[in-house]
Order: C-alpha cells, then sequence, then structure tokens
C-alpha cells in the first residue's frame, strides 16, 4: 500500500463553548464538576488561547477546586460525547450545532476533580518525556499484528490522537483546518503541533511554575510564559532594592 504525502498549511481555532460549572458531591462524596451549556448559534462561538489555558491548566494545584472550577469556565465544554442520537431530552449538557466549521451532536460529560488531577499529572509527565510520548504516537501496528494490538493502538489514538479536520480553500490555496470544541482537544491540539514544529519540552525556570513548555529549536526561551518571565524579574528587582536599602 503506497501512501502519499502531502504539504498543507495548518489553521487552528480553539473554541469554547459558553458553559457554566458548578461543584456537587456524587454518591461515594467526591467533588464532580457539572456542565452547564447554553444552547447558543455559533456567531456566539468564542475563541480562546488554547496555549495559554493549557499552562493555566499545568499549573493547576491539586484540591483546589476553585482554581479548577475558574479553569474549567474559561475553557467551556471538557469533554463531549458524540451521539447522533442526542436530543433536547440532555437538557442543559446538550452539545449540538454548527460551531464555526464544524458539526457536532452529543453531550457535555461532567469531570470528577480527582479525574481532573490524574489528567493533569499525565499530561505533565508526557510533556517532560516527549521521546517516551513521540514513541506512544508511533506507526500503527503492521499487518501480521495480533487483533488486540491493533484494537489496543486504535484505541488510544481514538482517545489521545485524533482530531477533527477539514480543508478549506481560499484564494486557490488549500487550508487544513483544525476547530477544537473541547478542553481535552485542546490539549491534544497543542501538544501535537508542538511536536510537529520540533520543539524541546523545558521545565520553566520559574521556581515556583517549573510546568513543562514547548521551546522551539534555537530559541533560548526559559520560561514558560512572558507573565513568568516578568514575575521573575519583578521578584529581582524587590531583591536588589532591598540589598540596596540595607546597604549590602
Amino acid at each position: 500500500m503506497s501512501r502519499e504525502k502531502l504539504r498543507l498549511s495548518t489553521e487552528i481555532a480553539f473554541l469554547r463553548i459558553p458553559t457554566e460549572w458548578t461543584l456537587e458531591k456524587d454518591d461515594q462524596g467526591r467533588w464532580v464538576a457539572v456542565p452547564a451549556v447554553t444552547q447558543v448559534t455559533s456567531a456566539k462561538i468564542t475563541e480562546i488561547d488554547g496555549w495559554g489555558l493549557r499552562r493555566r491548566f499545568l499549573r493547576l494545584k491539586r484540591g483546589d477546586r476553585k482554581a479548577a472550577l475558574q479553569f474549567l469556565h474559561g475553557v467551556g465544554v471538557w469533554r463531549a460525547e458524540p451521539d447522533p442520537k442526542a436530543s433536547l431530552k440532555e437538557g442543559n449538557k446538550l452539545v449540538s450545532g454548527a460551531f464555526s466549521g464544524r458539526a457536532f451532536n452529543g453531550r457535555a460529560v461532567s469531570v470528577p476533580l480527582d479525574d481532573l488531577w490524574r489528567v493533569q499529572q499525565g499530561w505533565i509527565k508526557a510533556l517532560r518525556d516527549p521521546r517516551a510520548l513521540k514513541k506512544r504516537l508511533g506507526p500503527p501496528p503492521g499487518p501480521g499484528a495480533k487483533s488486540v494490538e491493533r484494537f489496543a493502538y486504535g484505541l488510544k489514538t481514538a482517545t489521545s490522537n485524533e482530531l477533527p479536520m477539514h480543508i478549506e480553500w481560499r484564494g486557490g490555496g488549500a487550508f487544513a483546518v483544525i476547530e477544537t470544541i473541547t478542553g481535552m482537544e485542546m490539549l491534544i491540539a497543542t501538544t501535537h503541533l508542538d511536536l510537529l514544529r520540533h520543539a524541546d519540552f523545558e521545565g520553566c525556570a520559574r521556581a515556583d511554575c517549573g510546568i513543562p513548555f514547548a521551546r522551539r529549536s534555537g530559541h533560548n526561551q526559559i520560561y514558560c510564559s512572558t507573565e513568568c518571565a516578568h514575575v521573575v524579574a519583578q521578584r529581582a528587582l524587590r531583591e536588589r532594592k532591598k540589598r540596596e536599602e540595607d546597604g549590602l
């Protein structure tokens, strides 16, 4: 079987479906974030900063329910299950409509906060070891592989390596367009696009941050964001002033 290789310009948009989140306790006494999706037209869907929200997610402190809820508010829908039969009977968990160039019908999923922390730690571990991540996303099993191996690979790609894409023609040129509508899709898209751009993941040099971030080849960036660089610079300035005041 031969495969053709194409070079396409790629665009990505991180879309936020208006969603309010509340915390409830389930039957086991666990805190669960419950979504309430607003059914709106695509014109009211907003674009968000995917990489900025990824940094916020990786910085969340385990057990900080307020910060987790604020993060989910910023993302919108965290995860959505596709279901062509989903209807208004789903209530405020229904996710249905055309979101920019993408159509979706299904339901938003509640998030136990323990699962949110588990997902967070999983992504931090993966980003700190991009070689292992690339290996995990390697080619599928060959024709002689066992069915269980092919199924395992398909399941893995369905949950951590697949994103919907469509082609748009503009001015005679073709663009591959990816539009994410959930927080999980946002994490997958930002990470894989960083890998496609051959970025190396480094730990932020800000002591109380330390999250992994993508540093492009040839760049000497040591902080994950301008925010962290500014915080460190302000701290250094205050320390220098204090030393001058103390006559040191």
